[in-house]
């Protein structure tokens, strides 16, 4: 039975010649359908303008809805899309519109993701979302001790990064009330705009972005750990840790996303600070010792009331 189909594909393969597959119907119909599309592009690109009125399909400033850019943002994004066009010239008819505004989004750094961008006869639509500080990294004799330069002894460097641990330029953070991220020993950084190549960073980032109102609206002033750059298994045991300033320091865990087996879910540990805020209020201002929220609920860790200055989580540093 199979040499039987063997054959009979034999026979179907043998019958093809180049001369049958080029004027068979579908061959045909394909090409046909390829030069029909093709030569309504050329016409349509050279012979618009005998077509419409194309003042009426000018794309101008005015005519481009974009998404409210950031008050820190300093580039004109709808200028910019203008400007990357040929002569300045652009018209909602051209028809790599589209692509071409996406090319122009993606390379401004502080957008996020393109969620559309959609053209039609009264203007060009487009709706992003753009990066947002969330933490400071602190880069500090705190946390690089021995490292820190000795004339910088008393200055502290503040570089915001967006939720995903992007870093910002500095002077997006100056002003803004947002919890530091201290962890020991933080890898060099790039330049602005690209991802921190630092994975405490973007955790501490991530657990960050969970909260609203932010961290540093309910008393929070750092998120810290002792964490080093050790293999998973051994880092997962060593908790990111919520520091008041006050005294009170929550123990998270692990990042969204990374909880070890057993440990709650990041919603159940926000219900649990938030239940912590709701009884005692900003929690800069009382000291509750050493909480712990890892299970889904707040529970007392630590039955002494003193106070922990940000150096002391750090002082096993080798």
């Amino acid at each position: 039975m199979a040499k039987q189909q063997q054959d009979i594909l034999d026979r179907i393969f043998a019958s093809l010649s180049v001369r049958g597959i080029l004027l068979h119907p579908t061959t045909m119909f394909v090409f046909a359908t390829v030069v029909m599309i093709g030569g309504a592009i050329f016409l349509w690109e050279g012979h618009q303008d005998k077509i419409v009125n194309l003042d009426e399909f000018r794309l101008t400033e005015d005519k481009i809805r974009l998404t409210p850019t950031p008050e820190w943002a300093g580039t004109d994004l709808k200028k910019l899309v203008l400007d990357e066009t040929e002569s300045g010239n652009a018209s909602i008819l051209d028809t790599d519109l589209v692509p071409r505004t996406a090319g122009v989004m993606r390379s401004v750094g502080f957008v996020e993701t393109i969620r559309s961008i959609e053209k039609s006869k009264s203007g060009l639509d487009i709706d992003v979302i753009y990066r947002q500080p969330v933490a400071l990294v602190e880069l500090s004799r705190v946390t690089l001790v021995k490292k820190w330069p000795a004339e910088n002894q008393g200055k502290t460097v503040l570089l915001p990064v967006d939720r995903n641990g992007f870093l910002m330029p500095e002077s997006i953070g100056n002003g803004k009330n947002l919890p530091w991220i201290a962890v020991p020993y933080p890898t060099s950084f790039s330049t602005t705009w690209t991802l921190w190549q630092d994975d405490r960073i973007q955790d501490a980032a991530a657990i960050c972005a969970l909260f609203d109102p932010p961290l540093a609206e309910i008393g929070i002033e750092r998120i810290t750990t002792n964490r080093f750059r050790q293999p998973t298994s051994i880092r997962e045991r060593v908790p990111y840790e919520l520091y008041s300033g006050s005294g009170t320091r929550i123990v998270w865990g692990n990042a969204p996303g990374k909880e070890r087996d057993a440990e709650a879910k990041s919603d159940a540990k926000i219900r649990a600070i938030e239940a912590v805020f709701s009884q005692f209020g900003h929690l800069d201002k009382v000291d509750l010792g050493r909480i712990d929220v890892r299970s889904g609920k707040a529970i007392s860790a630590d039955a002494t009331k003193t106070a922990v200055k940000p150096e002391e989580f750090f002082s096993d540093l080798k």
